[in-house]
């Protein structure tokens, strides 16, 4: 079942997120069962959720993105959900 993760980082800068990509190198990027990623900046920190496949893809990125979040500083504390629907730009609304 695909699952939503979502890290919130207040009081962080930015620049810690840019670190971690940095840090990670391409395994960061190269997550085939990482359906899609975001990020943005509130107003005391930053906020990323990404989507994965299923759980176990999630856990099996922790060796990976574990080291950089750690290296750049950042204590993550994520919050999982599953994914309910989807929609794109398209319109076209998926129920999970």
């Amino acid at each position: 079942m695909p699952i939503v993760v979502v890290f919130d980082f207040p009081g962080e800068d930015i620049a810690k997120y840019h670190k971690v990509f940095e840090l990670g190198g391409p395994a960061v990027n190269a997550q085939p069962d990482r359906l899609d990623h975001i990020c943005y900046e509130t107003g005391n920190g930053f906020t990323v959720i990404d989507v994965w496949q299923d759980e176990a893809s999630f856990t099996a990125f922790g060796s990976i993105i574990g080291p950089a979040l750690a290296g750049a500083g950042l204590t993550p504390r994520p919050a999982i959900h599953p994914l309910v629907a989807t929609m794109g730009k398209d319109g076209h609304h998926v129920v999970c």
